[in-house]
């Protein structure tokens, strides 16, 4: 089956595909997600896997015990059946109802420990797959957040990509569901992530390494959409090395964000970032929680952030193509975010308040948590 792709910028448009897609399965839909709400976008989505099972469709559903700590139960009820399973990512220690659908085996007490100990790892991926022919996903998560309903502006989304794929590609993205799902933790504090690269998976410890790799081979350009910057030495080692090559190195990060905190602390890295020739730009027309990378000729979408809970603490997936189509639908839409972006000069951020400086280097004591 020759591989196909779809990019998604409107949550309207994306999750009206995935309900369609949802709503034409007839063997197996597997999902996880690190928000799963039961808004209206959530309760649709659920509708649309209640019908699934109703029709004879088998359901596994992983979500994350904080991302969904609030409906995570009344989820689980609503999808119970023969036919379906939902499980808890790393519920949280006091939230003994849903130790029996955590991944790791053994006595409650056993489990207590280990959730104690892991309680600061998440499952950050947004994936899901439609009868083993079909992939969704990106930075999406399963709620009208993303779609900012309370706004009074209709068009008042937020800034998010979604990709839609089907091919081989997705027996790779099967092959890479069934090793979380089955994940069984020999001892606590070990843990594996995944990183889609090509159309391979490969389980790596440290993905950061892998990004730096596929960053590393930058000729041309590594053009940067990115919710929550925090990087790592490794990775602003990186950007700063290829720039002073004569990579074009850009970065567009979000003026409006759903963390208050988080502009201030991305930027503290304005001034390095600056005089390494990389060229910054803030993007305010809506609340930016994309995760994209074009680097030359391919595309990177997906749920990692460059931020330190992406690269160290949480499972992430991303999906690396060099397709011509969605590299070409990304370019145009990179300019078109350009432009409504502002330039951050260096004439410009010596003007930027000192005490908002401050406060954003004050934030670096904490980057390893966030």
């Amino acid at each position: 089956m020759p591989a196909s792709w779809q990019l998604f910028f409107s949550p309207d448009e994306y999750f009206s595909g995935l309900i369609a897609d949802i709503d034409n399965a007839t063997r197996v839909i597997s999902m996880e997600t690190y928000i799963f709400k039961l808004d209206d976008t959530g309760n649709a989505v659920l509708q649309a896997l209640r019908r699934a099972i109703d029709r004879g469709v088998r359901l596994q559903l992983l979500i994350d015990g904080i991302g969904s700590y609030r409906d995570a139960s009344s989820i689980a009820r609503a999808l119970r059946s023969t036919s379906s399973e939902v499980r808890i990512f790393h519920p949280l220690p006091w939230d003994f109802a849903l130790y029996r659908r955590a991944l790791t085996a053994g006595q409650w007490y056993s489990q207590a420990l280990h959730l104690v100990a892991s309680i600061n790892h998440r499952n950050h991926r947004k994936l899901c797959l439609i009868d083993e022919r079909s992939a969704w996903l990106g930075s999406y998560n399963i709620t009208a957040d993303h779609s900012n309903r309370g706004s009074l502006d209709a068009d008042d989304y937020w800034h998010d990509t979604g990709l839609r794929a089907s091919g081989a590609v997705v027996s790779a993205l099967v092959d890479n569901f069934n090793q979380v799902w089955h994940h069984k933790l020999a001892s606590i504090g070990s843990r594996s992530r995944h990183f889609l690269t090509s159309e391979a998976i490969a389980q790596r410890r440290q993905p950061r390494l892998h990004l730096i790799r596929v960053m590393a081979t930058a000729q041309r350009r590594i053009w940067i959409t990115n919710a929550y910057f925090n990087p790592s030495l490794q990775v602003l080692k990186m950007l700063r090395q290829k720039a002073s090559e004569g990579v074009s190195v850009k970065l567009i990060v979000p003026r409006r964000s759903d963390s208050i905190f988080f502009p201030l602390l991305s930027r503290s890295f304005y001034s390095d970032l600056l005089h390494s020739r990389i060229r910054v730009y803030e993007y305010a027309n809506r609340v930016l929680h994309s995760k994209t990378m074009i680097i030359d000729a391919q595309l990177l979408v997906g749920s990692t952030n460059l931020n330190y809970r992406s690269l160290f603490h949480d499972l992430e997936l991303d999906l690396l193509s060099a397709d011509p189509q969605i590299v070409a639908r990304m370019e145009q839409r990179f300019a078109h975010d350009i432009k409504a972006s502002e330039e951050i000069t260096q004439r410009l951020w010596l003007r930027h308040p000192w005490l908002l400086k401050l406060l954003g280097l004050m934030s670096r004591f904490l980057r390893y948590w966030l």
